[in-house]
C-alpha cells in the first residue's frame, strides 16, 4: 500500500474494530483510497493490495465482539465436523463476480477445493452461503458448467450434478436489494439520511456523500446487488403492503393494501424513487423512477468510466431479449439453474422486519432550472434522499419507504425466485431441482450475555446465522435427520400471495424477459452420497 498505510501492513482495515477506528480517523483519504477499487476496470488501485482474510478466522467474527460464521461453526462441530471435513471459503466482497476470478482465482479454487473433499471422501458437498454468497454461488454453478474457451471454468454441464449435494442458501438476496440504488446514486442509505442536526452535519464534514459515492461506485460487486427482474418483479407492488400485514402470529391476517393505498405510489408502476414535489424543482418535481428508469441513469451516468469492462464498477444490463453473457451469470431470471437433478436447495430466510424497499428524493440545489442532473460541481452530489418525508403510518420514515424483510433484504427478493420464479419455470429450472423454502419469524429478545444482538430467535439479516430454528434446520441437512421434515416448506409470511400478486399482473411473471437456453439435457443416474461442508 501507500505510505500512509505502512503501519496496517498484515492488519484488518475492514473487520477489526481497533484498526477500522484508528485508521479512519487518523487519515480517512487514506483509508478510502486502499479499500477502493480501480474505477476503471475494478481491480485493485495502482500500489495497493488489499486482499480477504482466509479460513475460519475470516468471518466467525467480525469487529471483535460481533459473530458471524461462529455459532454455526461451534454447532457442526458438535456434530463431527472439523478442519478435515469443513472449510471457509472467503472473498473479497468488493469485487464483481468474475473479478472474483480473474484477480485472485476464487472460483478456480472452490471448484478444486469441492473436488478435493468428494474424492477424498468419496461424498458429494453441502454448499452454504450466507447473504452475497448466494449470487457467488449461482454464478459459479453457470461458470463451472461452462466451456473454457467461453470463460468457463470447464467442469462440464453435470459437474454440479456429480459433487454438490445440496445448496443451503442462507438470507440470499436473489433478485438484489433495493438499497445498492441510493449507495450508488448518492453515497447514501437509510441510516445515514436518518441522521439529523449536528451528528449528520458532523458525518458530512468526516465522511459526506460525494466521498461515499466515490468510493461505493468502485465497488463492483454493489453494482451487481441492484435489483433484478426489473419493473416485472419491483414496479407491480406486490410486496409493499400495510405493516399490519406483517404481524403473522395472528391467525388472521390483514388485507394487502395494493398501490393505491399509499399516496405516493399513485403511478402506473411503482416507483423506486419519487421526487418530492416539495423538495424538487424544474422537470423533476414529482418526477418518479421505476427500476427500471434508475438502472437507465445509472448506465448513463455509469458510461462516464473509461471502459466498458465486465470487471470495472458498471450498470449490469438487465435487458429483455439480450444474449446471455457473464454479466447475467448471476442473474437468476436470466440465468437457468445448472443440470442437476439430485440437488436440492434450501432457501432459509428471516422476516418481519422492516426492509427498505424505495426512496424520496430531491435536488441539492435550490436552482431554478431544468438542466441535466449530472450538470453539477464535480464534488458534489446532484440529489439526496429527503429526509424531511415521514410518514409511519405508510411505512415511510426518514425518506425511506419500508415493505417486510429481513432488515437488508426485502421480501420479495429472499422469496420469489425460491417459492415460485423457481419451480414454475421450466427454462430457469431445467432439470426441476428441488427448492425447499424455511421461514423464520423475527421475535427479538435481549440477553445480557450478548446485548448488542437479537437474541436466539431473531431473525435479523446477519443474527439469522445464530437463530436456533435456522442452526436446527441447517445440522438436520448436514446429518439427515429427519428426512421428511426437511422436505417441508415452512411458509409464515404471504410470499406465495406475493408471488400471486406479481405474476397476476398484465406484466408479471418474467413476461418481457426473453432468452436462449439450452433445450436439451442429457440425463444421467444420480450419484447417491454424503457430505461434507463448504461456507461461502
Amino acid at each position: 500500500g501507500e505510505e500512509c498505510a505502512r503501519s496496517y501492513f498484515r492488519q484488518k482495515l475492514w473487520g477489526s474494530l481497533p484498526i477500522l477506528v484508528q485508521s479512519f480517523f487518523t487519515d480517512n483519504e487514506c483509508w478510502r483510497r486502499h479499500l477502493s477499487l480501480n474505477p476503471d476496470n475494478g481491480m485493485d488501485p495502482v500500489n495497493i493490495r488489499l486482499r480477504s482474510a482466509q479460513g475460519f478466522e475470516a468471518a466467525d467474527w467480525v469487529m471483535s465482539t460481533f459473530w458471524v460464521w461462529e455459532k454455526i461453526i461451534e454447532n457442526l462441530a458438535d456434530v463431527g465436523y472439523d478442519a478435515s471435513n469443513m472449510i471457509m471459503m472467503p472473498y473479497d466482497w468488493r469485487l464483481s463476480f468474475y473479478a472474483l476470478e480473474e484477480r485472485d482465482g476464487y472460483l478456480t479454487k472452490l471448484k478444486f477445493s469441492i473436488e478435493a473433499m468428494v474424492k477424498t471422501s468419496g461424498k458429494k458437498v453441502v454448499l452454504t452461503s450466507h447473504s452475497m454468497g448466494s449470487q457467488i454461488v449461482l454464478f459459479f454453478f453457470k461458470w463451472v458448467t461452462t466451456v473454457e474457451k467461453h470463460g468457463g471454468g470447464g467442469g462440464g454441464k453435470d459437474w454440479v450434478e456429480k459433487h454438490i449435494h445440496s445448496l443451503v442458501n442462507i438470507a440470499g438476496p436473489i433478485l438484489g436489494v433495493p438499497k445498492a440504488v441510493p449507495a450508488l446514486l448518492s453515497g447514501e442509505m437509510k441510516d445515514t439520511a436518518a441522521i439529523m442536526g449536528t451528528m449528520g452535519a458532523m458525518v458530512e464534514r468526516i465522511f459526506g456523500r460525494y466521498n461515499r459515492k466515490e468510493l461505493w461506485k468502485t465497488w463492483g460487486s454493489l453494482w451487481g446487488m441492484l435489483p433484478k427482474g426489473g419493473d416485472e418483479i419491483w414496479g407491480q407492488a406486490g410486496d409493499i403492503t400495510a405493516k399490519e400485514a406483517w404481524h403473522y402470529e395472528t391467525k388472521e391476517r390483514s388485507n394487502y393494501c395494493n398501490n393505491t393505498d399509499f399516496p405516493y405510489l399513485k403511478s402506473r408502476r411503482d416507483p423506486l424513487i419519487v421526487f418530492d414535489n416539495e423538495g424538487s424543482e424544474g422537470k423533476f418535481r414529482g418526477k418518479k423512477w421505476t427500476i427500471e428508469d434508475t438502472i437507465k441513469y445509472l448506465r448513463y451516468w455509469g458510461s462516464e468510466l473509461k471502459n466498458n469492462s465486465v470487471h470495472a464498477a458498471q450498470v449490469y444490463k438487465f435487458e429483455a431479449g439480450r444474449r446471455l453473457s457473464k454479466e447475467d451469470w448471476h442473474d437468476p431470471t436470466r440465468t437457468p439453474l445448472p443440470f442437476a437433478p439430485s440437488l436440492k436447495m434450501y432457501c432459509l430466510y428471516g422476516v418481519g422486519i422492516e426492509t427498505e424497499r424505495a426512496y424520496f428524493y430531491k435536488r441539492a440545489s435550490s436552482g431554478t432550472s431544468d438542466q441535466h442532473l449530472t450538470d453539477h460541481p464535480a464534488n458534489e452530489v446532484p440529489f439526496f434522499i429527503d429526509s424531511t418525508v415521514h410518514d409511519p403510518t405508510n411505512n415511510i420514515k426518514f425518506g425511506t419507504l419500508f415493505s417486510d424483510g429481513d432488515v437488508s433484504v426485502p421480501l420479495v427478493s429472499l422469496g420469489y425466485m425460491c417459492i415460485d420464479g423457481w419451480k414454475n419455470n421450466k427454462k430457469l429450472n431445467p432439470s426441476k431441482v428441488e427448492i425447499v423454502t424455511r421461514e423464520y419469524l423475527h421475535k427479538e429478545e435481549f440477553q445480557v450475555n450478548d446485548p448488542m444482538r437479537g437474541g436466539p430467535k431473531s431473525a435479523d439479516h446477519v443474527d439469522i446465522l445464530g437463530n436456533v430454528d435456522t442452526i436446527f434446520d441447517l445440522l438436520s441437512i448436514v446429518t439427515h435427520f429427519n428426512k421428511t421434515y426437511l422436505n417441508e416448506d415452512k411458509i409464515v409470511s404471504d410470499i406465495k400471495s406475493i408471488a400471486q400478486r406479481i405474476n397476476s399482473r398484465p406484466k408479471g411473471k418474467f413476461s418481457r424477459l426473453k432468452q436462449d437456453l439450452i433445450s436439451r439435457l442429457s440425463t444421467s443416474n444420480p450419484r447417491k452420497s454424503f457430505k461434507n461442508f463448504i461456507n461461502v
